[in-house]
């Protein structure tokens, strides 16, 4: 697989952050509308089959010309003598490229390391996204006004920086879809409430970023994933894994048009971006193509695929 960087603009606010999962979703919608329910069809089942045909990560802030990854998870070294603010070490959430490839060249290799090394960097507290509240007033349909059934009500949005992602295709055909798909994409949005506006984005170029190639092909038995991860049973060795979870549920696009139907999905736990996952049973790909719902032999999908960058030396 050839490894992509490309930069994204928003244009607008979002109903929720851009996960690898969101921007999967929106990539197989737009997969649907220019080509077909067929070749849709073809491109999941290869998912499904464990050999995707794209890997993508999930969005990260950028400053100009200056990248920032997920801050990663090492081993906790805590004894008396140490000398670490675990407090201001949780509040950074993204660390530059120079700091994650001390860590993927195995020159650091727990939290205390890390923590000495971005002290004497100063490094700069980096967010990607800020969240609010806006109000809204439903309508009551007797009365055209708040009265009756109608009120006020607060939605949670996000604000997103300036960001970009990386996306790792098997070849050039898949490659120029996705650059077609993305055109789309800047027309329709992203994620939740695109019909009033949300998810505007302007989309970069793909472009090569050949210090990133080495850790993503030179595989190894740990890496640092890109993007949330469904776990897989009997493959990584968690005792010696250091990873954050969460768990989601996410709500099928109205675009499919089911009517009468439970929108929800199943509920699955992720690993997080920035998790550092030991690999006792090796594999092509890390991660699951979740089958989360099936309507009527339609079968809904989540992705939880890794985007892994290879641990090249160290414990």
């Amino acid at each position: 697989m050839k490894v992509y960087k490309v930069d994204i603009t928003p244009l607008s606010l979002f109903r929720d952050f851009l996960s690898s999962y969101t921007l999967f979703g929106a990539i197989s919608w737009a997969y649907n509308i220019l080509y077909g329910e067929d070749i849709l069809k073809e491109v999941l089942d290869n998912f499904e089959k464990g050999h995707p045909l794209f890997l993508i990560s999930s969005i990260f802030p950028r400053e100009q010309d200056k990248y920032f990854f997920p801050k990663p998870n090492l081993k906790s070294e805590r004894t008396e003598k140490t000398d670490i603010d675990y407090k201001k070490l949780k509040k950074i959430k993204f660390v530059d490229f120079e700091t994650l490839k001390q860590v993927l060249d195995g020159k650091i290799t727990n939290e205390l390391e890390l923590h000495n090394y971005l002290n004497e960097k100063a490094e700069e507290n980096i967010s990607l996204l800020k969240k609010d509240a806006i109000p809204h007033a439903s309508i009551d349909r007797i009365f055209g006004t708040t009265e009756g059934s109608g009120g006020l009500f607060f939605e949670e949005i996000v604000a997103l920086q300036e960001g970009y992602f990386f996306i790792a295709v098997e070849n050039e055909s898949i490659k120029n879809e996705l650059k077609t798909i993305f055109n789309l994409l800047e027309d329709i949005g992203l994620g939740g409430n695109r019909s009033i506006g949300y998810g505007r984005v302007k989309f970069g170029e793909f472009k090569e970023f050949s210090e990133i190639e080495k850790y993503f092909k030179n595989r190894t038995d740990k890496f640092i994933t890109l993007a949330p991860v469904i776990p897989e049973k009997e493959t990584y060795d968690l005792q010696k894994s250091y990873y954050d979870y969460f768990t989601f549920r996410g709500a099928i696009d109205n675009n499919y048009g089911f009517k009468d139907i439970d929108i929800w999905k199943d509920k699955v736990l992720y690993l997080s971006e920035g998790s550092t996952l030991n690999v006792k049973n090796k594999k092509s790909f890390y991660g699951q193509f979740y089958e989360a719902k099936n309507i009527n032999g339609t079968k809904i999908y989540q992705y939880g695929f890794a985007f892994p960058l290879y641990i090249q030396g160290g414990n």
